[in-house]
């Protein structure tokens, strides 16, 4: 029989597989299932957006190409950042080195950055376009947009590189090592960068709605009604929803970062030192897990706004959705078609099977009488 010591032992042994398998559970579904299933439909709709922009793109005269450059790197970002990250939901289990790892940051970090300097971009151009059209039209140029957005795409990555080299360090051994000390300095280095590229189009988006909500009441209060007012107001909803949903994965974004930057977690489950403290990492499982689920939702939610609120988009999304409405009926009719055609050859089969086999019978019984 084992003493009371040993039992207790036991028990408390038992406690912390029960904490490690919740653990896993909570990381297996939250941080890997569903993240991969919202990013496979966030790569389909970012794939579909960008082939409805792009043949549109290419008709557009100068001044509306403007408007929807930073529309294009967006749905390019978006469509970057959503694959990259479903690469790295496999590349968990294959546990890659030092080298893979940074370049895979690197492209996520590069993603995410050009996609929130998008966000700024296309507000700004917003703004100018409805409250300062005079100078939009005069001072700036298509030749000026895409100086913007190749600006934006080289300082996302010289931030990104040097963040991926970082992050890369923190989970593999490569040629340059991370400690403790160096570990929560970093943290901290990387909670600033990353509040300060979160808070700039924020403020930058509250701002352009805040002065188109305002623009456009005072242009209805004194009846002036310009034919590009539906562009507007599509172009307003879209600012509101994207807004909504980039203030929401701002808040995951931080309220995880400033709860795991207190902690010290090595997030192989295999130490000890983390099996003894199981019990103690279920929230910050759940904290880590949510904020890659909160960028997959947003990475949905950002081709979808496109689809829904852009009026050139939409009426592209609805014209392949009528053809691919027409090939299906097609398809079902054709289908439905030889259904009946086979039926019909079935039911003139059957008669003539019955004639013989009842005229089988009379010559049986007229030989029998």
């Amino acid at each position: 029989m084992f003493d009371q010591p040993s039992t207790s032992l036991l028990q408390s042994f038992k406690h912390y597989i029960l904490y490690v398998e919740e653990v896993e559970t909570i990381v297996f579904w939250i941080g890997l299932i569903a993240p991969f299933t919202l990013l496979s439909m966030a790569t389909f709709l970012n794939a579909y957006f960008l082939y409805a922009l792009i043949p549109e793109f290419r008709k557009m005269n100068d001044t509306t190409k403007k408007q929807y450059i930073f529309v294009l790197s967006r749905g390019m970002s978006s469509l970057s950042a959503a694959f990259v990250m479903l690469l790295m939901r496999g590349l968990q289990i294959i546990s890659p080195g030092f080298f893979i790892l940074m370049l895979f940051f690197a492209i996520e970090d590069v993603s995410f950055y050009t996609l929130l300097g998008s966000y700024v971009g296309s507000a700004i151009l917003l703004y100018l376009a409805t409250v300062r059209p005079v100078f939009y039209s005069l001072r700036v140029s298509v030749r000026t947009v895409y100086g913007c957005a190749a600006a934006n795409v080289i300082g996302s990555i010289v931030i990104s590189v040097i963040a991926a080299v970082f992050q890369a360090a923190e989970q593999s051994q490569g040629p340059f090592q991370c400690g403790a000390h160096c570990q929560h300095v970093i943290t901290i280095v990387m909670v600033s960068i990353t509040m300060t590229a979160f808070t700039i189009p924020i403020i930058t988006l509250s701002f352009v709605l805040v002065t188109l909500c305002l623009h456009g009441r005072r242009h209805e209060s004194i009846g002036s009604f310009s034919s590009d007012s539906s562009v507007f107001k599509s172009a307003r909803t879209r600012l509101a929803w994207t807004l909504f949903t980039f203030t929401l994965i701002s808040l995951s974004e931080a309220m995880p970062t400033f709860y795991l930057v207190r902690l010290n977690i090595n997030s192989d489950m295999t130490e000890c030192v983390n099996f003894y403290q199981a019990d103690h990492l279920i929230y910050p499982a759940i904290m880590s897990s949510f904020q890659t689920l909160a960028w997959a939702v947003a990475l949905v939610v950002d081709p979808l706004c496109g689809l829904l609120f852009d009026p050139r988009i939409r009426k592209v999304s609805v014209r392949h959705i009528s053809h691919l409405k027409s090939i299906l009926t097609n398809i079902f009719c054709c289908t439905m078609l030889f259904t009946k055609e086979d039926e019909e050859k079935k039911e003139k089969k059957c008669p003539e099977e019955s004639v013989d086999f009842d005229f089988g019978l009379e010559e049986v019984i007229v030989m029998k009488m």
